[in-house]
């Protein structure tokens, strides 16, 4: 892969990462409000409780791709990003521009969704 082009790639993964790392801070913010204010009624209390459930949940998924970008950050600083984790062929730049955290080629992610590997 080109310089040109990795450095792209990690612009688009140092944005996504900033993103996301707000996205977790707007909703801890949130999480924290809503504990904050008590909920006058049984039914706005566990609305409030499904709410905080959800923001949770979105979160962790969140953390879980930053932890995956930061993984592709080293990858583009150790040259070798691109690289399938599985098979080592290239995966292909359409599935790094939708998804540049990928860490298989198109293969291999159907077979690790089938869990075969």
């Amino acid at each position: 892969m080109e310089s040109c082009e990795m450095d792209r790639f990690r612009e688009l993964l140092l944005a996504k990462r900033a993103e996301l790392t707000d996205r977790v801070r707007a909703a801890r913010s949130s999480e924290a409000e809503e504990s904050e204010s008590e909920a006058p009624d049984l039914g706005d209390r566990a609305l409030s409780t499904v709410s905080r459930d959800l923001l949770y949940q979105l979160s962790t998924g969140e953390r879980d791709v930053v932890r995956r970008i930061d993984w592709a950050l080293g990858q583009v600083t150790e040259g070798t990003y691109g690289l399938c984790v599985h098979c080592g062929s290239e995966v292909q730049l359409g599935r790094l521009r939708a998804v540049p955290w990928a860490r298989h080629c198109i293969d291999c992610q159907e077979l690790q969704d089938r869990g075969e590997i």
